[in-house]
């Protein structure tokens, strides 16, 4: 009784720092922020980096013994979702360097980092950033080059290249990943480090002008010789996708809680503009078109609040939560974010495409989620392979998360006709793995809104209303339909181009446009010779 006592008292302090931070982001929003001077001027403006470390929104789960706010899950992403509702890119910003950053930090590092960087990262005197992507591995972080080399001295010797690394060039540590050799010259595995930014050898290279989320730098990072010992791995030599998994589901859930908050945010312009405007002798949200786009919106967002509520609540209560429910949320919440962001746009006419009115940066913005942290499309079918060759392994997984078994059901019931239909076709191998990606992209997103079914009947259960009811038979259709797009077996193979042929096809475009390249010089950004350290 007294241990549930405590962790009530927790929870409820957590709840009330929360409170006090979405309280205090609303006004400091209309009084301190500017979001479209960010995006011109492609950097956030640094007194509100200094105001949100002051406030520990920069070290939200880190303990209040270590300096920061020591919130739950909930309550953090809480935070977030109201900041995303703000500014999109500012939540990225504060996410990335929360989940990706200072997460693994506090999970995995060191005591000896730990006691020398935790605080003052908590404490948002430092930030920190993740460095895994390279220009040869990005959605495949398996094809990862970087290699730390046994040094002799019971450490390594770092190389490699890491590029759209967020922060990267504003932070004081790096969390990176490289394959460790050891002195026989034998791999010990993929392992994580944190490295000083002021480590000899780490040099910070040229950011890229990114579409959206132009106010948060991503630039490329340098690892030439650079020596990391023991005190720099994050977790165990060798483990290192392990905590580069657990990193980056946290980051996709922060992103699902993002799109809640930013699809909000469209919802509340959308009804504003349609309240207002009229068209003839009828206001815009007497549309049906209107209506439909407005209520399909809230339904899509009430889908993901339960989808992600079904999953914080375990992670508070300390419990697993399987990978593949991370890979939904991933899978969900941006393409129905960039639907909404396209819905804002097209509702508000010419003057949703002018700058000063908000949509354009939401859309440009929202745009990222569907790449960062995995395309939609490759997690689609890594989830679709689980489903279409793993089917009784994926729904025990669903059914021991969630307790359910007819959703579970429809999934293997689909899973088994394309794996029958796959069968029955007598193709060739390069034919049959070509179809199999076909089917599994199906399957993944057959799976993905199953789950979500779930997710959202499972709250209905322990609080039913009427909007969970219509939230819960939207979600059903929008299952449906892709169980019906996933039995199709007129899958429009005559209309699909092999390679040679898509390549002969385009390359005759030539005849009619060129071969566009516009190579005048631009702007000079190289120092003169002559001023150069070094003829």
């Amino acid at each position: 009784m007294e241990c549930n006592s405590q962790i009530q008292s927790l929870e409820s302090s957590s709840r009330q720092r929360a409170e006090e931070i979405i309280y205090w982001l609303r006004g400091y929003a209309q009084r301190r922020i500017n979001s479209r001077l960010m995006d011109e001027r492609r950097c956030i403006t640094p007194h509100i980096v200094l105001d949100f470390a002051k406030k520990g929104l920069l070290g939200m789960l880190v303990p209040q013994s270590s300096g920061g706010l020591g919130l739950t899950y909930h309550d953090m992403f809480q935070v977030v979702e109201q900041l995303a509702a703000i500014d999109l890119n500012l939540a990225s910003f504060v996410g990335v360097n929360n989940a990706l950053g200072v997460y693994p930090i506090l999970k995995y590092a060191t005591d000896e980092i730990k006691e020398t960087y935790l605080k003052n990262l908590a404490e948002g005197r430092d930030l920190a950033a993740f460095a895994i992507t390279e220009p040869c591995a990005g959605s495949n972080p398996r094809a990862i080059k970087a290699e730390a080399h046994a040094d002799g001295n019971g450490g390594w010797l770092l190389s490699g290249t890491k590029i759209w690394s967020g922060s990267a060039s504003w932070s004081s540590m790096i969390n990176t990943f490289a394959h460790v050799i050891d002195e026989q010259g034998e791999s010990l595995g993929v392992t994580a480090f944190s490295i000083p930014e002021n480590a000899p050898g780490l040099r910070q290279g040229a950011e890229a002008p990114t579409m959206g989320m132009r106010g948060m730098v991503q630039n490329t990072i340098h690892f030439e010789q650079v020596t990391v010992n023991r005190e720099n791995v994050l977790g165990e030599i060798g483990s290192g996708f392990e905590v580069a998994q657990d990193a980056m589901q946290l980051g996709r859930l922060g992103i699902a809680v993002m799109c809640i908050g930013g699809m909000k945010r469209c919802a509340q312009l959308m009804l504003r503009y349609a309240t207002r405007r009229s068209i003839g002798m009828e206001r815009l949200i007497h549309q049906q078109i209107t209506l439909q786009r407005l209520s399909d919106l809230t339904a899509a967002i009430g889908a993901v609040e339960c989808l992600v509520n079904t999953i914080t609540t375990p992670l508070d209560e300390g419990k697993s939560v399987p990978p593949e429910a991370y890979l939904v949320t991933k899978i969900i919440a941006p393409e129905l974010m960039w639907q909404a962001a396209d819905n804002l746009v097209q509702l508000l006419g010419g003057r949703g495409y002018i700058e000063s009115n908000i949509a354009p940066q939401i859309f440009r913005d929202a745009r990222l989620f569907r790449i960062f942290e995995g395309p939609t499309e490759t997690l689609q079918m890594h989830l679709g392979l689980l489903a279409l060759y793993h089917t009784s392994q994926l729904c025990s997984s669903f059914n021991a998360f969630l307790g359910t078994t007819e959703i579970s059901d429809k999934i293997q019931h689909t899973a088994e006709y394309c794996a029958s239909y796959l069968k029955n076709q007598n193709l060739t191998r390069s034919s049959n793995k070509k179809l199999s990606k076909i089917l599994s992209q199906k399957l993944g997103d057959v799976a993905a809104w199953g789950f979500v079914v779930d997710c959202i009947q499972k709250s209905y259960q322990s609080q039913p209303s009427n909007e969970l009811k219509r939230i819960e038979q939207w979600s059903q259709q929008n299952f449906q339909t892709k169980i019906a797009n996933a039995m199709n077996d007129n899958l429009c193979e005559d209309i699909v181009l092999d390679t040679n042929q898509v390549e002969n096809l385009i390359n005759q475009y030539t005849e009619t446009i060129g071969n566009v390249e516009q190579t005048m010089a631009g702007q000079e950004d190289k120092l003169d010779e002559y001023l150069c350290n070094s003829a």
